[in-house]
């Protein structure tokens, strides 16, 4: 991970170091930890953590100290990185503008040798005299304030407590937070006052006092973690902003304050005013965003990986369609290390958040809608198709405004918005948001299309009122896509003939366009004993909704080209028509002694379904992805595609075999094809079905998505 200059042996003690763009400080601050490292007369190892300078930080020509390189994580993560790349025992801190004592490290080690019940040491914390209204400095002379720049710990009981929380991200009391965590854990941390480092003061320019004014959101996740912490009486909202205007009187009446100088009255006005300014600000408008914020750490040693902004349908992996898809990548983006903030609107259809509140690393961030089934707005099926994309969008809105404000708080690496092109529960403001992922199941360009296509088709089954009407919502919706698809940062296409469509119809960039395939639980979808029923007929199924571009058509004329095996061949459709199409008056026309229609099927259903099959049908005209294509080769069964089906690509002809729209010979053949293999043949190509599925498998997946948010995430950065 990084530039090695030879450690002889096991060091007692890695020294860590962020840094970033302050080389000369750097070389005072090493060159002081060396001649701590002498003095101990230990072995000692340090790390210093580039947090992504430019030009790249330097280090001395010592077998002692090594370079860990990350891109401009922040001090938190910085150090966590440290202590991940630490092979001492025990890992000292300390910052790259501060200069540590001779007795530094000879001191905290006899700590530790002397008391083993410390978990961590924290010593003496001196500034010299320095301008409070020029420079900045830090200081802590009884060790209460457990910093950064003077402590160590033991290396289990940093790994045990997860290392520095991420939520910290101002470099204001993740320090302090994870002492605490550390003694919540049984551990003690003990002051040891020759355990000294120098923190001199250095310059800051009045804008970043004023930027300070932030920390009132790290103060309130403090205050609100650890109520006791809390002095005043005063609420949590006002407490932090009081201490603000406390500790600014104290600095114009104290010995270096005004001092009746008209020039520092006018630099304290300015940098108090600022600072009390923005402080004041955050303290009226976000207090809302921040009140209700989940208080449970998120160490960065547990979760290293990038943080993410979900926005898209409420995460369930049992459940199926796009919100199963969503929870189990976030369920496996998890386990990989990400944290996860997920923003969805619910209402009383929702699944179920117990679900994936339930995943570590993962956090729901929920607004309520008021729309529910069989009310006066949603009795019609047009009229529910509208009035739940209108509520879902509203909530979406006001959930926008708690992403830009958490984000400001704590940066996102990433938003995932997954599911929709539309970035409607996105912040506007690029400023106020991460850089942005879209990975969507659709796109209206490409469902408009087809409604044209089939105008006459969809007429003659479901009169020319809502058709038109549902075009003319598509239009619209296909307008605002393409917007929003041309602002993302990346779009991940579930197949690449769907990436092709997207930047046809939207006018992507290619070099933004990535392909990432829905996922499948192959834990639910799994191959029967037997694919052919106790009664002895061969069933064939097509699953998916009645709906515009399925080429329902072409089903209904293999049910007539299969009526000689009739009896011992049954073709089974499954599904119902959606909200803004329904195709399912044409399941009349199929041939009673082969094809029936069953409606809606529940999952699990449908899996024992599949597994009983013989093969899967799926025709459709316009298919960006086609997830039962995915589970019926979990269940080992073979699948009769079109080449608009994006699961089916790459896959071997045995296990998919491709066959062109309308050619309902071509069709027919291919399933008496499957038909035909008995025994052996059945059994090996159920085996090959199984085995081609695993590509869909949702680590395999979930890894294909880590590396595309990275990239995101990295270009952002650079």
């Amino acid at each position: 991970m990084g530039e090695r200059h030879g450690v002889a042996g096991t060091p007692a003690v890695s020294v860590v170091v962020p840094t970033r763009d302050r080389p000369a400080l750097l070389a005072r601050c090493v060159a002081s930890v060396l001649r701590a490292c002498d003095a101990s007369g230990r072995a000692c190892e340090v790390l210093v953590v580039d947090d992504g300078s430019e030009p790249p930080a330097t280090v001395p020509a010592d077998p002692r100290v090594r370079i860990v390189r990350t891109g401009g994580v922040g001090p938190s993560r910085a150090r966590n990185a440290g202590i991940d790349a630490a092979s001492a025992a025990v890992v000292a801190f300390t910052d790259d503008d501060c200069e540590v004592g001779g007795t530094w490290l000879a001191a905290a080690l006899d700590a530790f040798d002397t008391d083993a019940a410390a978990a961590g040491v924290t010593g003496r914390t001196e500034a010299p005299p320095y301008d409070p209204l020029y420079e900045h400095a830090v200081t802590d002379l009884v060790g209460t304030g457990y910093l950064a720049c003077n402590v160590a710990y033991r290396t289990i009981a940093l790994r045990e407590a997860g290392g520095f929380d991420r939520q910290f991200p101002h470099a204001a009391h993740e320090d302090r937070d994870l002492a605490w965590r550390v003694m919540n854990r049984g551990g003690s941390v003990r002051f040891v006052e020759e355990m000294r480092v120098i923190h001199p003061g250095r310059p800051i320019d009045p804008k970043r006092w004023a930027a300070r004014g932030w920390l009132v959101v790290d103060d309130w996740l403090l205050l609100r973690r650890y109520p006791s912490a809390k002095a005043s009486r005063l609420p949590v909202r006002v407490a932090p902003l009081a201490s603000m205007v406390r500790r600014w009187w104290h600095a114009a009446s104290g010995p270096d304050g005004i001092a009746g100088s008209p020039r520092r009255l006018a630099r304290w006005a300015r940098l108090a005013g600022s600072q009390l300014g923005v402080g004041a600000w955050v303290t009226a408008t976000q207090w809302r965003y921040h009140r209700d914020r989940p208080l449970s750490p998120t160490p960065g040693l547990a979760r290293p990986g990038l943080r993410v902004a979900y926005v898209g349908p409420v995460p369930a992996p049992s459940a199926g369609g796009a919100s199963g898809v969503a929870g189990l990548l976030l369920r496996e983006l998890a386990r990989l290390g990400a944290s996860i903030d997920c923003y969805v609107a619910t209402s009383a259809e929702t699944d179920d958040l117990g679900e994936i509140e339930s995943v570590t690393g993962v956090e729901v961030v929920a607004r309520a809608t008021r729309f529910a089934f069989e009310r006066w707005y949603s009795r019609h099926r047009l009229t529910k198709m509208l009035s739940h994309q209108l509520s879902t969008g509203l909530a979406r809105r006001k959930l926008a405004a708690t992403l830009a404000a958490q984000h400001r708080a704590v940066p996102y690496d990433v938003c995932y918005l997954f599911s929709s092109l539309e970035a409607v529960g996105v912040p506007a403001s690029r400023r106020d948001r991460p850089p942005v992922v879209a990975h969507p199941s659709v796109h209206a360009a490409g469902e408009l299309r087809w409604l044209r296509q089939e105008r006459v088709l969809s007429a003659g089954l479901e009169g020319a009122g809502r058709p038109a009407a549902v075009r003319a919502w598509l239009w619209l919706r296909a307008l605002q896509q393409g917007r929003d698809a041309r602002r993302a940062d990346r779009v991940l296409a579930l197949s690449a003939r769907f990436g092709r469509e997207l930047v046809a119809d939207y006018g992507i960039d290619p070099d933004r366009v990535a392909v990432v395939p829905n996922c499948v639980d192959l834990d639910r979808f799994t191959p029967a004993d037997a694919a052919t029923s106790p009664d002895g007929v061969d069933r064939v199924v097509s699953v998916g909704r009645l709906t515009v571009r399925k080429g329902l058509e072409d089903v209904v004329a293999l049910s007539h080209a299969l009526h000689d095996l009739a009896g011992s061949v049954e073709l089974d459709v499954v599904g119902a028509g959606s909200l803004w199409s329904d195709y399912s008056s044409i399941l009349e026309e199929l041939d009673p002694e082969v094809g029936r229609g069953l409606g809606y099927v529940p999952r699990d259903g449908v899996a024992q379904l599949l597994s009983s099959s013989r093969c899967l049908l799926q025709l459709s005209r316009y298919e960006p992805f086609g997830l039962t294509v995915a589970e019926a080769l979990a269940c080992g069964v073979p699948v009769i595609v079109t080449d608009a089906v994006g699961a089916a690509e790459g896959l071997p002809e045995d296990v998919a075999r491709i066959v062109e729209p309308g050619d309902v010979r071509g069709l027919d053949a291919a399933v008496r094809a499957v038909l035909a293999l008995e025994g052996d043949e059945r059994a090996f190509l159920a085996a090959r079905c199984r085995t081609e599925a695993g590509r869909f498998a949702p680590a395999v997946v979930a890894e294909r998505l880590l590396a595309e948010l990275r990239v995101a995430a990295q270009a952002n950065v650079a």
